[in-house]
């Protein structure tokens, strides 16, 4: 198990361009069926461990010859675990304590049995380099941009845009989880408001997921929440303020099939029902208007925006939950946000002297070339300039006006501003293909 193990730790530590072809023909090189079980125990998101943290102690002992059979062992009796226990975090401990490793291989090893692994690429690529579907690749709904979509609807139905952090909440065997988008899982005990109060508002219904965003007092606030929520060190209480503002609901079998059967108004029928009657001070419900052509519903968004929001989504009440980007949910809002890779930061000058001046981004296609400056506030660059080589290849969130070009034909993006480092995404998005749509 050495030998997977200083793999990951290489493709973790690979950075720069060309890294992410890099990763992939490590575990092409080095692909085997104890290689591919790590993987699917690391990042396969149906499979939890309900391991967040392990307390080992770093010992000098002999390697342990027997490592990968006592890991498979341990990993079978977690997945079949209904929660974690002192057995269970004992026993993890005390496997990496024994395996005579050095601290750094310990460290990925715990790494592992937490999901805690990032090493810079996702489902995708991970299948293509192993040869076949060894990790799902799950998804939610989500919105288009293709405003004409909606004239070959009947009606329509309008919901408030949500400026947080998506995230689905499953219910299964009475026991709820918390997905980020990326299918990143969120300690429970840490939304533990929000989790009691969805158990109470479904009333006993199993086998399904609430959508929705969680929301704070601003973007940032809870986004840095959600960030330390999956490093797994904040204190309990750090999403006890958070908002849940829910939008969708339907049997979890939807996302595992990439598609569900229940049309829209059945859903949020149900969802009306559920709330009816009901304290939950951490939960709200989406708000909704209904009209027969977009103008009727332009007053609203207007109004949305006025008040600070950031815009609405106008659905086809007729469409099925689908697990991609849909024309069923068209969005409207006042400015964009997009996800980029960081290709490298340029240094500050004057008020930033000794921090970073900004970041070079690309998107998926590597048309757009992005230099983003602004948006950063003070604990931003406090943080960031502490290891900024490591961002190189990380997602971030970018947000600007319109895509421009200058007379050379370069493409970026006008007033491009710093919004957080994504750690629930390993891949930029294409705005080639974002614009085309639009056109």
């Amino acid at each position: 198990m050495k030998k997977e193990l200083e793999l990951l730790l290489e493709i973790e530590r690979s950075t720069g361009d060309g890294s992410q072809k890099k990763k992939q023909q490590l575990i092409t090189d080095n692909l085997s069926p104890e290689l591919e079980y790590i993987l699917a125990i690391c990042f396969d998101p149906f499979i939890t461990t309900k391991l967040h943290k392990i307390d080992f102690e770093d010992r000098d002992c002999k390697e342990n010859s027997a490592l990968y059979s006592e890991f498979v062992s341990l990993c079978e009796e977690l997945k079949k675990a209904p929660a974690i226990n002192d057995h269970l975090r004992t026993k993890a401990a005390r496997l990496i304590e024994s395996t005579g490793y050095h601290i750094e291989l310990k460290k990925v090893f715990s790494k592992v049995l937490t999901k805690r692994m990032n090493i810079g690429i996702g489902a995708k690529l991970i299948n293509k380099a192993v040869g076949k579907e060894l990790i799902p690749d799950p998804s939610l709904m989500l919105a288009e941009d293709d405003h004409k979509a909606i004239d070959k609807w009947d009606s329509i139905v309008c919901e408030e845009k949500y400026d947080g952090v998506r995230v689905i909440c499953v219910i299964e065997d009475r026991i709820p989880k918390f997905y980020t988008r990326a299918f990143n899982e969120l300690n429970s005990k840490f939304l533990t408001k929000i989790a009691n109060q969805l158990l109470i508002i479904s009333k006993g219904i199993d086998g399904i997921f609430f959508d929705g965003e969680l929301t704070d007092l601003d973007r940032k606030g809870v986004s840095g929440k959600v960030n330390q929520m999956l490093k797994g060190s904040p204190k309990e209480s750090i999403g006890d303020d958070l908002l849940f503002n829910t939008f969708d609901i339907d049997p979890i079998t939807s996302i595992r099939n990439s598609k569900g059967s229940t049309p829209y108004t059945e859903r949020r029928d149900l969802l009306e029902k559920l709330f009816e009657n009901t304290e939950t001070p951490n939960i709200v419900l989406a708000r909704k208007w209904e009209a027969k052509t977009k103008e009727e519903l332009m007053p609203i968004y207007d109004q949305i925006v006025a008040n600070g929001g950031e815009g609405v989504i106008m659905k086809d009440p007729n469409h099925v939950y689908e697990c991609k980007r849909s024309k069923s949910w068209i969005k409207f809002k006042e400015v964009e946000d997009c996800d980029l890779e960081v290709t490298g930061w340029y240094p500050g000058e004057g008020k930033r002297e000794g921090f970073i001046g900004g970041f070079n981004c690309k998107d998926a296609s590597g048309e757009y070339q992005v230099k983003v400056g602004s948006g950063f506030t003070e604990q931003d660059l406090i943080s960031l300039s502490k290891d900024a080589d490591s961002l190189i290849g990380r997602i971030v969130t970018i947000q600007y006006n319109v895509p421009i070009e200058d007379k050379t034909g370069n493409k970026s993006l006008f007033l491009p501003r710093f919004i957080e480092v994504r750690s629930d995404k390993t891949e930029p998005e294409n705005l080639v293909t974002r614009f085309n749509k639009k056109k």
